[in-house]
């Protein structure tokens, strides 16, 4: 998946935010969704296309040929004040981490099943045979219980949040 991003005017999810760049957290569960969403639909990789934009949600292009208009605000996964130079790091930056630091090149993903419709999860499987385990929480806070290989474990999941749990060394292959 790539190009993915907000623009002003033509891509915001309904009820979504108004304006770009968006600063509150909450909206990485939006971007978190649509990254699980699109990995458990057989994507090999994800690539979100504004690493880092200024408090205006630039500088953008303008090509009229091509729908550039101006302005053409837009969302970044950094977000850099260009007079003061503080840095806000966006809710995307922190669920596009759990995937990118967990999920290493040459994964797969393997067969997670569950039944609560405010769960988001896949797993995947590591070339060193990790396992791990994307778990985003789309409502209130609530327990886990994570069965694998005859044995359970039960994982607080705080509300609106994503949880990562990874096995380093799993009894054999899945």
């Amino acid at each position: 998946m790539t190009e993915v991003c907000y623009v002003t005017g033509t891509l915001f999810p309904p009820g979504g935010p108004a304006k770009s760049p968006v600063y509150e957290f909450s909206d990485g569960e939006f971007w978190g969704n649509m990254i699980m969403n699109d990995m458990k639909n057989w994507i090999s990789g994800w690539i979100y296309w504004n690493m880092i934009l200024d408090q205006n949600g630039g500088p953008w292009l303008i090509s009229v040929p091509h729908g550039d208009p101006d302005p053409n605000q837009q969302h970044p996964v950094v977000i850099i004040e260009r007079e003061t130079k503080k840095v806000t790091y966006t809710g995307l930056y922190y669920y596009l981490g759990h995937f990118s630091k967990f999920i290493k090149p040459g994964a797969y993903r393997v067969n997670s099943a569950g039944g609560s419709q405010q769960l988001n999860f896949a797993g995947f499987q590591n070339p060193d045979g990790s396992i791990v385990l994307n778990i985003i929480n789309n409502g209130d806070e609530t327990d886990c219980k994570i069965v694998w290989k005859g044995r359970m474990a039960v994982q607080k999941l705080k509300k609106h949040s994503i949880t990562t749990l990874k096995w380093n060394n799993p009894v054999s292959k899945v």
